[in-house]
């Protein structure tokens, strides 16, 4: 398969209309150069917006009866003649259904990784991975880490946070860059970072894993350098 740019919707907090416009055309179809997948109560989502995906994963044990009957896992209910029209059934093959077992080691946002990064190649965008349950985002913020073991670009959205793991550099340009603050956190304690083009500039700086010095900075040239000199850093793009 050819590059492509990998979603996965997952089970937290999405914002349909964030989310719309990051897979839509202006004539509400998918946009082209997109792999879909959905992960478990991701479908809720999808089906809200009538979106296809191209692959769907999950224990289903938090899914509704709807999103259930929309991938065939349930049969259709009738719909009464008062309805005014049928439910919304996805265009999506069986054999594109992986349906997990309940009892498992990982996730089931960490397992629709895996099979993208096995299967598929492109830069892999995580949506739906935050929300109320902090465990969860932490571990979906751990996820990344696997892009940096395997070579893959992963990045987790939202709609006011763009969080990437940089382990070599990186560069923001300001007119390109998502929100108003970018932060740098030390995902190891052996992290140095250099930064270059922001308000606070350092030259190798030991970021310690137990204090915020790298919390909301901001950038004021036309682009923003971000050197990790030795081991891997978070990088979020912020906005309130």
């Amino acid at each position: 398969m050819s590059d492509e740019r990998i979603y996965i919707i997952a089970g937290g907090h999405v914002d349909d209309e964030f989310v719309k416009n990051l897979l839509c055309d202006k004539k509400g179809n998918k946009k082209e150069g997109i792999y879909l997948l959905a992960v478990d109560r991701g479908l809720e989502c999808l089906l809200r917006l009538k979106i296809n995906p191209d692959e769907v994963i999950g224990d289903f044990d938090s899914v509704s009866d709807e999103a259930r009957m929309a991938i065939g896992l349930e049969p259709r209910k009738k719909v009464k003649k008062s309805d005014d029209e049928e439910p919304f059934v996805f265009d999506v093959l069986p054999y594109h259904i992986r349906q997990l077992d309940v009892h498992k080691d990982q996730t089931d946002t960490e397992e629709a990784v895996r099979f993208a990064m096995r299967y598929l190649r492109g830069d892999i965008v995580l949506l739906g991975a935050t929300g109320t349950r902090i465990d969860h985002v932490l571990g979906n913020v751990a996820i990344l880490g696997l892009g940096v073991l395997s070579g893959y670009n992963i990045i987790l959205m939202d709609e006011h946070n763009k969080i990437s793991l940089v382990k070599d550099e990186m560069i923001i340009k300001k007119k390109e860059q998502f929100g108003d603050f970018v932060s740098i956190i030390p995902y190891t304690d052996d992290t140095y970072v250099t930064l270059t083009g922001f308000r606070f500039n350092v030259e190798n700086r030991h970021m310690k894993t137990n204090l915020s010095l790298g919390i909301s900075n901001v950038i004021e040239d036309d682009e923003a350098k971000i050197v990790v000199n030795n081991g891997v850093a978070i990088v979020i793009e912020s906005r309130d």
